[in-house]
């Protein structure tokens, strides 16, 4: 099954507009049949376990789950981002087949 990690920038933007950036990311990958690995859902599950977690901790957390993927979706704008970059090295380390998405619909 291919699974599909997003990644994109999150440090920076609007709690708001990263959620719904990777949602209809997420929603588009999961509508062509493809796992989804949102890393919004991942920092959300950390801050409810740690609310003083670090971005190392969220970063330890996203790049192992990249390692399950065996696809890596990069969003519109990934290139401002450090971790994005971080995740793109990885996947290309894993072999993962690598992806552009673009986010359509922002307002």
């Amino acid at each position: 099954m291919i699974t599909v990690y997003l990644s994109g920038k999150i440090t920076g933007l609007d709690k708001k507009e990263y959620t719904r950036n990777f949602l209809r990311a997420e929603n588009f990958y999961k509508g062509c049949g493809f796992g989804v690995v949102n890393p919004v859902t991942i920092g959300e599950r950390i801050l409810a376990d740690n609310p003083a977690a670090t971005y190392e901790d969220f970063m330890s957390a996203d790049l192992k789950a990249l390692r399950g993927c065996t696809h890596i979706a990069m969003l519109e704008g990934w290139e401002d981002s450090p971790g994005a970059k971080w995740e793109r090295k990885e996947a290309e380390k894993l072999g993962l087949e690598i992806m552009q998405y673009k986010v359509i619909g922002r307002r």
